[in-house]
């Protein structure tokens, strides 16, 4: 029986990107049954590159521009309600699948029937698209993609809090994906992909980590990470601070807290948020041990100084 899955890529105002994201998801050694693009674009450009490529390509490719625009949030919900499939794979237009990755991931199936999502490795790549073997060895070590973790998760709870989920190019059920959907920009601000799988892992359970890469994720200098309006970072401090948990994964908890406390300070401090940033800085997950490390000593520079010269720092 063919494997049933849906490749939802949402996107806006990135063509160039976005060709070379549909390009990967055309060219998988498993091809998806269906690729549906949600577009927030101004302008007709990338109705044009996907016009362009559907001419030659055998993959049913739905395509839908919307007017007005439906934000980030409403346009991956879009994406998951016009999904026919078993399975989806969000693919964010600015990242890359790697050829083996719908074969690798649908694989995990195999063995586990009863599996809700699986992952793999990311690597980190440039804008240019020139892969950082260090900085992709790093990222994955730092959220807790090593080999000595593959398989099936123990926690849902605990792979999602220590970001082991990653923020796309996962396999997820597609009955779990709509069931969960992402909230609004209102609701959790740019920190949509992080609240989705700590709800996903709090509903259901059935993680799969595989060991091997599956992904590139492209760190580009107009990805919502470079934002002004960024507040990632500091939604995931308060939704991780907020989610209650079990004696023996509370280490999880913990140590994503500390580690995300540092630049959710910064985040609040951006946003003009100061209260919010002194509540943080002072907290016991930014220990005087941090706070009187230069980064420490910046960070408290930037929130006693008036903004405009916070900038400076």
């Amino acid at each position: 029986m063919k494997p049933s899955i849906s490749v939802c890529i949402p996107t806006y105002q990135r063509p160039k990107f976005l060709r070379e994201a549909l390009h990967s998801a055309l060219e998988q050694s498993l091809q998806p049954s269906e690729i549906i693009i949600g577009d927030d674009s101004r302008d007709d450009v990338t109705e044009k590159v996907v016009l362009d490529i559907k001419q030659n390509c055998e993959i049913p490719i739905y395509y839908t521009r919307h007017s007005p625009s439906l934000g980030q949030a409403g346009n991956v919900n879009f994406l998951y309600d016009k999904a026919k499939e078993h399975k989806i794979v969000l693919l964010h237009d600015d990242d890359l699948l790697l050829p083996n990755a719908l074969e690798d991931l649908h694989s995990c199936w195999d063995t586990h029937p009863d599996l809700v999502a699986a992952y793999g490795k990311q690597y980190i790549m440039s804008e240019e698209g020139e892969v950082d073997l260090e900085q992709s060895h790093n990222l994955n070590q730092m959220f807790f993609r090593t080999s000595d973790r593959v398989g099936l998760q123990k926690s849902s709870i605990e792979a999602a809090l220590l970001h082991q989920f990653p923020n796309d190019c996962f396999m997820v059920l597609a009955s779990a994906a709509r069931a969960i959907r992402w909230r609004s920009y209102e609701e959790v601000g740019t920190g949509g992909d992080f609240d989705f799988s700590l709800r996903l892992s709090l509903e259901y359970s059935n993680f799969f980590f595989l060991d091997k890469y599956t992904a590139k994720y492209r760190l580009s200098n107009i990805s919502v990470s470079k934002s002004s309006s960024d507040d990632a970072a500091a939604q995931a401090f308060y939704l991780t601070l907020n989610t209650e948990v079990t004696e023996d994964i509370a280490w999880a908890r913990e140590h994503e807290l500390n580690r995300a406390a540092p630049i959710a300070i910064l985040q609040s401090i951006n946003l003009g948020k100061k209260k919010q940033a002194f509540d943080i800085y002072f907290s016991k997950y930014h220990p005087l041990s941090k706070r009187l490390s230069l980064g420490g000593m910046r960070r408290l520079l930037k929130l006693l100084l008036p903004r405009s010269l916070g900038k400076l720092l």
